[in-house]
């Protein structure tokens, strides 16, 4: 009964004019990075509107806040309770968690670059539980993949430097993922535990002592990408991120889910969640596609072959 009054409610307000008071609020909260934050934002409106819901009948309420800064991500949580949200869309699970904290009753529809469950965000991934739900655009196994890509690329590999936030769950998760599949493959992990810019400058020193560079997905990375590739091309040392997106461009090879097809698939939770359906009732799902990427132009640039092996796994190849 409670679904079926929802759902009542939501057509009501979907028939409404676009001025109206009643018209559904999504919130969306995440770090304020960009270009990312926009992507994602993107990637969420053009999944609701593929789901048959007009940007004129829902009102997309972004909530930006400094990653790693407590004070006004409390603050900014603090004003959930007044924005009259129908669900919180939530950019990764310390975000997410911190949110249910602050509110019981609200639906979250969350992603995250590693598994959730580890990171005691929800009970399971068939059932979360709890107000909440996930689409995990990353699951830590990919770090592993990403290491036997960067060793087929280049059988000679030895080394590779990997910059993690060690705040955050997920990117915990992926370095130790990576750290299981180094051992398997006989290579060494240079691991620098990173907070800051400031760290991760002086991370980007060690690129003289590595033969290539792993992103991990998640934390204060996030933000510096750009910067991450840029230093290890200058160095003309090969990088792998986790996604292809104008921050990871640059980047020699780059292998997951982009963030705007990621908020495009969860768009089908938030909507499920507006028709009436618990939140925590809806299974954490995987991303759809994962993609491969090649840049050639890196590749000539810092004078490396991808082998055949690698080109004919690419889904798409950059001249």
């Amino acid at each position: 009964m409670n679904h079926l009054i929802a759902a009542c409610v939501l057509m009501l307000a979907l028939a409404a004019p676009a001025s109206s008071q009643n018209s559904v609020r999504v919130g969306l909260l995440g770090p304020d990075e960009e270009p990312r934050f926009s992507q994602i934002a993107d990637g969420l409106k053009q999944g609701l509107l593929e789901q048959g819901y007009a940007s004129a009948r829902i009102e997309i309420v972004e909530m930006r806040v400094p990653r790693g800064d407590d004070g006004p991500a409390l603050a900014t949580l603090e004003k959930l309770a007044g924005q009259r949200l129908a669900v919180l869309f939530a950019i990764g699970s310390n975000l997410a968690r911190r949110a249910r904290h602050q509110s019981a009753s609200l639906p979250i529809v969350f992603i995250t670059p590693g598994d959730p469950v580890a990171a005691g965000v929800v009970q399971s991934l068939a059932r979360p539980g709890s107000n909440m739900t996930a689409l995990t655009f990353e699951y830590p196994e990919l770090s592993a993949k990403r290491l036997e890509l960067l060793r087929d690329l280049a059988p000679g590999l030895r080394r590779v430097l990997v910059l993690y936030d060690p705040r955050d769950s997920s990117p915990r998760q992926g370095a130790q993922a990576a750290r299981a599949a180094a051992d398997i493959l006989g290579l060494t992990l240079v691991e620098v535990q990173v907070r800051d810019r400031k760290d991760i400058d002086e991370g980007l020193k060690k690129l003289d002592d590595v033969d290539a560079v792993l992103g991990i997905p998640g934390g204060v990375t996030t933000g510096h990408y750009e910067a991450m590739i840029a230093a290890a091309n200058a160095r003309r040392r090969p990088t792998i991120l986790f996604a292809h997106s104008p921050s990871t461009q640059d980047a020699l090879l780059s292998y997951g889910a982009s963030d705007t097809e990621v908020a495009r698939q969860a768009a089908r939770a938030v909507v499920k969640v507006l028709e009436g359906i618990n939140a925590g009732d809806l299974p954490v799902e995987r991303p759809a596609k994962l993609t491969l990427v090649v840049n050639l132009r890196t590749a000539r640039a810092l004078g490396l072959a991808i082998p055949p092996s690698v080109m004919l796994r690419a889904d798409r190849i950059i001249e």
